[in-house]
């Protein structure tokens, strides 16, 4: 496996516990660039965003 970069390991770690065991799970499987790796995490932090912001609109 290959080592995470110092800064993207940072970023994954401030995800919730359920999506950073997954992410770690699927990086210890497949290989995956810095890059790729930086998508990743946007993605899902994005994912949560638009999660909490409906959850938001919800009780409005």
């Amino acid at each position: 496996m290959k080592a995470i970069d110092p800064d993207l390991f940072t970023k994954l770690m401030t995800l919730p516990q359920g999506k950073r065991m997954d992410l770690l799970e699927f990086l210890g499987a497949t290989p995956v660039g810095n890059a790729q790796l930086n998508r990743l995490i946007e993605d899902i932090e994005s994912s949560l965003t638009k999660k909490q912001n409906r959850g938001h609109s919800d009780k409005n």
